[in-house]
């Protein structure tokens, strides 16, 4: 479930940069499964420029700040599906996820006004939801920073671009915070009755 996170950050994005849905937005935002592609996209340049790519970070892991032994491991009483009278016990994982998003341009005027709308944009926590397809109707929210035990990279004429000469390229760290993997474990619900406890018949009948 961690590729929600990734959709629901460039979903984000796109909707900043592309309020009105054009066709051919001024600047294009790339997820993480574009991004492997995208050094072949320019070496037979079919990019447009600006670009802003969206790559997950190799290197998270469980959050162990965050852990909860009984949520991890029995879970906790979720969800109660009246139609197969089944009981949803919920497992969370809290987990780290941090992203490099890598900002192109073809001259330093766009990367100095695009990075300063993403500073400004994730200077502070940055919420967002992402909805689960799972067994229980639930909604994770989530927030985004800027990594700021991390410097931002500038790579000056990083990339011989066929066109336009010299690419720039930035990168902004950005950490998250409250993300979490979630599993569902099913059991049966049943009703029991102790010795001596009373009937509801007999105790109308009382």
């Amino acid at each position: 479930m961690i590729y929600l996170y990734d959709q629901a950050i460039c979903k984000d994005l796109i909707k900043s940069f592309n309020p009105n849905n054009a066709v051919n937005p001024v600047v294009r935002v790339a997820d993480p499964e574009e991004s492997i592609d995208l050094v072949a996209q320019i070496d037979n340049d079919e990019v447009k420029f600006p670009l802003v790519s969206l790559k997950r970070d190799a290197d998270g892991g469980v959050d162990k700040e965050r852990t909860n032994f009984t949520r991890m491991h029995r879970g906790v009483q979720s969800v109660l599906d009246p139609d197969t009278n089944l009981l949803y016990y919920e497992k969370v994982i809290p987990i780290k996820l941090s992203y490099k998003l890598r900002v192109v341009t073809t001259n330093t005027a766009d990367m100095d006004e695009l990075l300063r709308e993403l500073m400004f944009k994730y200077v502070q926590m940055y919420f967002l939801t992402i909805q689960l397809p799972y067994e229980c109707n639930r909604k994770v929210r989530f927030g985004v920073v800027i990594d700021t035990e991390q410097e931002i990279e500038h790579v000056s004429g990083h990339f011989d671009y066929i066109s336009s000469g010299k690419l720039y390229e930035s990168i902004l760290p950005l950490k998250c915070e409250g993300c979490v993997l979630v599993s569902y474990t099913p059991a049966k619900l049943t009703r029991t009755i102790l010795d001596g406890e009373p009937q509801l018949a007999d105790q109308h009948n009382k």
